[in-house]
């Protein structure tokens, strides 16, 4: 394993902190006697039945059903080697921890460090996966606020919005309430409303650089590269 001894250190996420961006029910826990017994790390146990993992509305990246299903299961039939060929082990110490469409979020049990994979890329950048712990990987998603939200909320169904509204400060602001006309058109935003919207590439050239600050190769990771793509373009 590469030292990490020049890296940032990684600030801990605590529950009380989760609990308050993404609500006391917006967290996913296992109870430790149910972790899958893969999971040896004791940090990454730890983390996963006490703290747990966000999944509320507005988290970026959500856990999958059901949670924590092994890596090798969910690449069935093939596997992960025919996917990712360079995975310790195989895969086999690994479990699902998130998903974002195509790319997987993937805890190594033995290491506590999490895969960023997508598939037929390369799931290491310059020999390191994408986190280093899940809080790592937590506190990536926590550099998601209202500004990155709001650049992919025209994919937000109705009530996801309104959950933003409610729940994400500063997301209402950016992304208020339809207004109605007398005949119930939809009134058009004013100049001057359009004109305060972030621009998208501010928006992504300050998240690149919360991400970079957590871990220094964490936007080059093709997984999240593929992430950042899409809220660049808003699509």
């Amino acid at each position: 394993m590469t030292s990490d001894a020049h890296l940032p250190p990684v600030r801990p996420v605590t529950r009380a902190e989760l609990e308050h961006i993404y609500g006391p029910d917006g967290l996913t826990r296992v109870p430790d006697a149910e972790l899958p017994a893969v999971i040896t790390d004791p940090a990454a146990r730890t983390f996963l039945s006490d703290i747990g993992l966000p999944s509320a509305v507005s988290a970026v990246v959500l856990p999958v059903e059901p949670p924590l299903i092994s890596l090798s299961e969910a690449c069935e039939p093939d596997g992960p080697a025919t996917y990712w060929p360079t995975l310790p082990g195989a895969g086999s110490t690994m479990v699902v921890v998130g998903a974002w469409g195509r790319p997987v979020f993937a805890l190594d049990g033995a290491t506590g460090e999490v895969y960023a994979l997508l598939a037929n890329e390369s799931p290491t950048v310059n020999g390191r996966p994408a986190h280093r712990s899940l809080h790592s990987f937590v506190r990536a998603q926590l550099a998601f606020g209202a500004k990155e939200l709001y650049l992919l909320s025209d994919l937000m169904d109705p009530d996801s919005r309104d959950w933003c509204r409610a729940h994400v400060p500063g997301f209402a602001e950016l992304v208020p309430v339809p207004e109605y006309d007398e005949d119930g058109e939809e009134i058009d935003p004013t100049p001057e409303f359009l004109a305060g919207q972030p621009e998208p590439d501010d928006v992504l050239d300050g998240l690149t650089a919360a991400l970079r600050a957590i871990e220094p190769d964490l936007p080059d990771h093709p997984a999240w590269a593929f992430i950042l793509s899409h809220y660049r373009y808003g699509y």
